[in-house]
């Protein structure tokens, strides 16, 4: 499943290894301090991972850091919008 702003795609949903997996953009910034954050964030599959993390949801990435990096991500794609 792919999630969008109006033109660009912030989001990837889906399901890998039995388990989900989420592909948001991240600034390069905070890509490798996420990735030595969580086990479970790695760099995106199939995608640009110099701009992209993967997120496996298997409970070890709190709620709260998963919508940030969710919304991270919205906020990167829809900036390149205006």
């Amino acid at each position: 499943m792919r999630i969008r702003t109006t033109n660009r795609i912030f989001a990837w949903i889906y399901e890998r290894e039995e388990k989900i997996w989420i592909n948001v953009k991240c600034d390069p910034e905070w890509r490798d301090m996420w990735r030595q954050a969580y086990e479970a964030v790695l760099p995106a599959y199939h995608m640009n991972k110099k701009h992209w993390n993967s997120l496996i949801l298997n409970g070890t990435i709190p709620e709260d850091d998963i919508h940030r990096m969710i919304a991270e991500s919205y906020d990167l794609c829809a900036k390149k919008q205006k």
